[in-house]
């Protein structure tokens, strides 16, 4: 049987379901198709060859392997080697000590965001081929082509999902580790930034080839903080506003067990603990742009998701004083502000993506192959390789040169805004498929800047409201603005800033009153209690197990998840 011009590493007769099969293993694929045309008065022989069916399977996409028990009922295909009507009746039937089946685990329905795993048994003449066929399926499955993470840390919250994250991770997602044979070191969270005080200095990273955590987006941004410091810091790279801070290399993988898992959503398209499972398991890699947050040249911390400020930072604020309300304080929370509607008076620099074909308000959405993105990493790699092969000189750049560099292409505006948000990805979750920033993309190397003016009351419910309706575009309010920025500044100004001396005079006055002129940042879901604050964009900085969303409707999914594969029917 041909399959592609490949070479074939093994071959043989099989059965699937009491029928025989010729089953043929290459470096890219599994596949297999029936031997024979079976007679019989129920069809016709054109019906029995439309369903001589060759099936492919992409190895890439193959769990894991395993012997099994073959079926009790007497196979059709392979005849016993003895006959009964000639055996003595002292005739004893040795059983095989090796195993006569295996099975292969599989990921389907990967055209859709919710994938499932499909288990197929395969039954051998003898136990020497059955083990000579699980032998061949795991070195293909260990080619490193594959990238295929073999060793993983698993940080669980332990408080996320209700609590029920290591219910989620013992039933959703162990067991499929465990069929793809990979070794597993899981730590339960004790408090706030356990995971990323573990990551930054007290594991030997060198024994793992990924990091995965159980949780909701705070346990994320904890594992991406922890991971970049350590990463820069064992570089000697210090983290000063104009570094470029280094790529880590172990990726990493998140198991939804949130209350919106908008990254997890944004980068596979669902928020499922089991599709999570075997993205990881299978080495998917996707790139995703993070930001750098600043307090003047003083590192604060990384964003991926969400830098806001006005309306959603004093919503975090009002949330943190009513914790023991639970999710409602969100709820809460949110509706308190929207009664305040504060506008706050602060003036933005900004530098705009100099790639004019790429705007947020374009309608080009970031799915599974995103020409925008793919672009942006050809450019990075490209710039990488020039640095790296470039003359130190060339490179030796006088502070004076750098500052005066780094105004050209700066935009002002100053004014009074209820919300200033820069997003790095579109945030989308189950709540709000398009997202906060529908156009937004994981790996651009930009971040969208949306401002939202002063406004009346039922105006800025209407933004909120545009964010969540398919069918509105909260671009299209006069008083929302949106750029693509590379990176921005930020700093509150009041009518105190008019007159200096006054100002200056009236100094523990000016501080009682800064409350109620300036908000404060939500980063992440982390507050930054200063309102002056510098963010850079950095390219595909970290690498996550995903693929990005499928382009397919999810409409026509299948919600149920089961823990054990099911089994297919041929």
């Amino acid at each position: 049987m041909e399959v592609k011009n490949d070479h074939v590493l093994i071959q043989s007769n099989v059965e699937i379901n009491n029928k025989p099969y010729i089953l043929s293993l290459t470096r890219t694929q599994l596949t297999w198709e029936p031997t024979s045309i079976e007679t019989g008065r129920s069809s016709t022989i054109s019906e029995q060859l439309a369903k001589q069916k060759v099936h492919v399977q992409d190895m890439r996409e193959v769990i894991g392997v395993h012997p099994v028990k073959p079926p009790s009922k007497p196979s059709r295909g392979f005849k016993k080697s003895y006959n009964s009507k000639h055996d003595s009746p002292m005739f004893i039937e040795l059983h095989p000590i090796g195993p006569l089946a295996f099975a292969v685990s599989m990921v389907t329905n990967t055209s859709k965001p919710r994938w499932r795993c499909k288990m197929i048994n395969f039954l051998c003449t003898d136990t020497y081929l059955c083990q000579q066929w699980i032998d061949k399926i795991k070195e293909v499955l260990a080619i490193p082509a594959f990238n295929r993470p073999r060793r993983l840390l698993v940080f669980i919250n332990p408080l996320a999902g209700n609590k029920k994250a290591e219910k989620i991770y013992r039933e959703k997602v162990q067991p499929f580790f465990e069929i793809a044979e990979i070794h597993v070191d899981v730590i339960v969270t004790e408090r706030a930034n356990h995971a990323r005080d573990t990551v930054q200095s007290g594991y030997d990273l060198r024994t793992v080839d990924g990091l995965v955590c159980v949780g909701g987006d705070g346990i994320f941004t904890e594992l991406l903080n922890g991971l970049l410091t350590r990463t820069n810091t064992e570089a000697g790279m210090e983290q000063t506003l104009d570094h470029d801070p280094i790529s880590p290399d172990l990726r990493i993988g998140i198991i939804p067990a949130g209350s919106t898992d908008c990254i997890v959503y944004t980068t596979t398209g669902v928020a499922d603990p089991a599709t999570s499972a075997l993205h990881i398991i299978i080495g998917d890699s996707i790139g995703i742009d993070v930001c750098s947050v600043y307090h003047g040249d003083y590192f604060q911390r990384y964003c991926v998701s969400m830098l806001g400020y006005g309306y959603f930072g004093d919503l975090l604020k009002e949330s943190e004083n009513n914790r023991w309300m639970g999710k409602l304080r969100y709820d809460w929370s949110g509706l308190k502000k929207i009664f305040a509607n504060r506008a706050y008076e602060g003036e933005i620099e900004f530098r705009e993506s100099p790639d004019s074909k790429s705007r947020p308000t374009d309608g080009v959405r970031c799915f599974i192959g995103c020409s925008v993105c793919q672009a942006a990493g050809d450019r990075k790699s490209q710039d990488s390789i020039q640095i790296r092969t470039a003359a130190p000189a060339l490179f030796t750049i006088s502070q004076e040169d750098l500052v005066q560099n780094s105004s050209d292409g700066w935009q002002t505006i100053r004014g009074r805004f209820c919300s200033i948000k820069c997003l790095t990805l579109s945030c989308a979750c189950s709540l709000s498929d398009k997202g906060l920033a529908p156009n937004c993309h994981l790996g651009d190397g930009c971040s969208d800047l949306v401002l939202v003016r002063e406004c009346s009351r039922f105006n800025f419910f209407r933004f909120l409201l545009s964010t969540n309706k398919p069918e509105l575009n909260q671009f299209d309010l006069d008083f929302v603005e949106v750029y693509r920025v590379k990176e921005f500044r930020f700093r509150p100004i009041s009518s105190e800033e008019s007159d200096s001396d006054t100002a200056l005079n009236r100094k523990s006055r000016h501080k009682k009153l800064r409350p109620q002129r300036s908000s404060l940042w939500n980063c992440d879901g982390e507050v930054l209690e200063n309102p002056v604050v510098n963010a850079r964009v950095h390219c595909q900085l970290v690498r996550l197990f995903a693929r990005g969303r499928p382009t397919l409707e999810r409409s026509n999914e299948n919600h149920s998840c089961c823990v054990a594969c099911e089994k297919g029917e041929m």
